[in-house]
C-alpha cells in the first residue's frame, strides 16, 4: 500500500487531469479575461482573499470562544500528511486541489445557478464546497464536530464564488484557492 499523501496526490492529479480535459475551453476563455483586464481579476482576487481570510478568522475566533480545543478534522489530516511528505502534498493542494475543485464548485455548480438565482448560485456552491471538506470523515467523528468543520469552510466558499462573479473570471477564485492552500501549507510545514 503506498502512503496516504502519495495516494492523496495521486488522487488529485486524476481529478487535475479530468477537469484539465473537461474543461479546457472553459479555463481558455477565462483565461483571456486575464490576459485582457489582469487588474480587474487580480484586483477581485486580493479582495476576496482578504474577505475569505477574515471570514474564516471570525469564525476561528467565535469557535475557539464556544469550543475550546476544537479542531478541524480536514486541516488534521492534511497536517498529518504534510509532515509525511511535504512536497507532494504542497504539489497536491496548491497546484491540482484549486483548479480542479474550482471548475467544478464555481464553474459548473455556481455558473450553473447564477443566472437563475444567485442565492441559489451562492447556497449549493459553497454547501457542496464545505461538504466535500468533512463527508469522508462521517461516522468517524459526531454531528456537532462535522458541522463545526463543515461551516468553517462556508466564508472561503462564499467568498470564492463572490470572487468569480465579480471579476467574471475563474481564475480569481482559483488564484484565492491557491493562496489559502499555500498559506495553509506552509503552517504546517
Amino acid at each position: 500500500p503506498m502512503p496516504e499523501a502519495m495516494v492523496n496526490v495521486w488522487f488529485f492529479a486524476a481529478n487535475f487531469l479530468v477537469v484539465l480535459i473537461l474543461f479546457r475551453r472553459f479555463l481558455g476563455k477565462n483565461l483571456r479575461v486575464v490576459r485582457e483586464h489582469p487588474w480587474h481579476v487580480l484586483r477581485w482576487a486580493g479582495v476576496g482573499l482578504l474577505i475569505s481570510m477574515a471570514g474564516n478568522g471570525i469564525f476561528t475566533f467565535v469557535t475557539t470562544a464556544f469550543f475550546p480545543g476544537f479542531a478541524n478534522i480536514n486541516d488534521t489530516a492534511i497536517m498529518e500528511m504534510v509532515q509525511e511528505n511535504f512536497g507532494l502534498m504542497t504539489l497536491g493542494t496548491v497546484v491540482f486541489v484549486p483548479l480542479a475543485e474550482e471548475c467544478f464548485y464555481r464553474g459548473l455548480i455556481f455558473r450553473g445557478l447564477y443566472n437563475r438565482s444567485k442565492i441559489a448560485a451562492y447556497v449549493v456552491s459553497s454547501l457542496a464546497f464545505s461538504a466535500i471538506h468533512v463527508v469522508g470523515y462521517i461516522g468517524l467523528y459526531d454531528a456537532q464536530h462535522l458541522l463545526l468543520c463543515l461551516l468553517q469552510y462556508l466564508p472561503a466558499g462564499v467568498c470564492l464564488g463572490w470572487s468569480y462573479a465579480r471579476a467574471d473570471s475563474i481564475w480569481a477564485p482559483i488564484l484565492i484557492h491557491i493562496t489559502i492552500n499555500q498559506i495553509g501549507i506552509l503552517s504546517m510545514g
